[in-house]
């Protein structure tokens, strides 16, 4: 579970660096955000290495392997960004683009195998992978969008110059984002409101994870979303990047709470 929200947390924040006006940002901050996807992804490789199996065929080997496959362009992005120095190319972002989309693969693998801390897969049967894939991919963006908006806010404090351009359009992908994350986990839960359908777990912690999903990683999201939205619309750097570093622990809380549901009770929320 670790793992898979790391690698979601590398991949989107590398690929929502790509999507960002990177000419505009200054190459601190793209040395910075190359330093943290890198990070994340170590620690999301050492995870599957402590927790063992990764050496056999399977999903957790593959996840290993396109972890592993990513560090090539993130590492090559950071020289790449020493050596260019103020004069920023897209050579940068199609590093940064390669690298993300290498750790999504990981994640996407590492979201279909066993989990050390809650057994072996969901106890009601895997989930389509379809929408095992979809969740997962929604759920890196929303974490990838929060993180690289969130460090960019910290690069108005120093460059006071800056144009909001940058910020701007990652506070508008992450907007976007929440929507689209937050009407596929509402679809998503509803069998649970069936007549039929019967938690796999323990009953009491079952619902308490449906309540920080849909009350915190939801409605708590949303509600920060606008607030962030409205903040930028008035130029408040200050402002949005607190509401971000807020919003962060609430997308977390969800992100790990879907993380559990997807693994014990086969939901792709």
């Amino acid at each position: 579970m670790l793992p898979t929200f790391l690698a979601q947390l590398a991949s989107g924040s590398a690929i929502a660096v790509a999507c960002a006006p990177i000419r505009l940002v200054g190459r601190s901050y793209l040395r910075l955000m190359a330093i943290v996807c890198l990070s994340l992804a170590v620690l999301a490789l050492a995870l599957i290495i402590r927790e063992g199996g990764w050496t056999e065929p399977g999903s957790r080997r593959a996840g290993a392997l396109l972890l592993s496959a990513g560090f090539v362009p993130i590492a090559a992005w950071i020289f790449l960004n020493a050596a260019q120095g103020d004069a920023i190319r897209a050579s940068q972002r199609a590093l940064a683009l390669i690298g993300g989309a290498g750790w999504l693969g990981a994640a996407l693998a590492l979201a279909r195998s066993g989990d050390t801390l809650i057994g072996q897969g969901a106890a009601g049967g895997a989930p389509a992978t379809f929408t095992s894939a979809i969740t997962t991919c929604l759920g890196a963006g929303l974490l990838g969008s929060a993180t690289a908006a969130m460090l960019l806010g910290h690069r108005y404090l120093t460059d006071t110059g800056m144009s909001i351009a940058p910020l701007r359009r990652l506070a508008k992908i992450y907007v976007a984002i929440v929507i689209v994350r937050s009407i596929w986990v509402l679809g998503a839960s509803l069998p649970i409101w069936g007549a039929g359908f019967e938690p796999q777990g323990g009953y009491v912690w079952f619902w308490l994870m449906i309540c920080v999903r849909l009350g915190i990683g939801v409605v708590g999201v949303g509600i920060f979303a606008w607030m962030v939205r409205d903040c930028v619309k008035r130029r408040s750097t200050q402002s949005a990047t607190a509401l971000f570093y807020l919003s962060m622990i609430f997308i977390f809380l969800g992100e790990l709470s879907g993380q559990y549901l997807l693994r014990s009770e086969a939901l792709a929320m």
